[in-house]
């Protein structure tokens, strides 16, 4: 019985180790996953939107020159 307890142990050792380590990579690719969609909306924004730049913008304005 002692042989049991002691690997029953093990397992419930072994498996907090794992568990914290898929904790922490997890942990890691949402952060970076986030702050490259985070980056990907704050280009697109910049370069899709209209009234923010004067020339070389990839949308230049409706046909009435609304630019807001």
């Amino acid at each position: 019985m002692r042989d049991a307890g002691q690997a029953v142990l093990e397992y419930l050792l072994l498996m907090a180790i794992a568990t914290l380590l898929l904790g922490q990579f997890v942990s890691s690719a949402s952060s970076e996953t986030q702050d490259k969609f985070g980056n990907l909306a704050h280009i697109l924004a910049f370069n899709l939107s209209s009234g923010t730049c004067d020339q070389d913008c990839f949308f230049g304005g409706y046909k009435n020159r609304h630019n807001e």
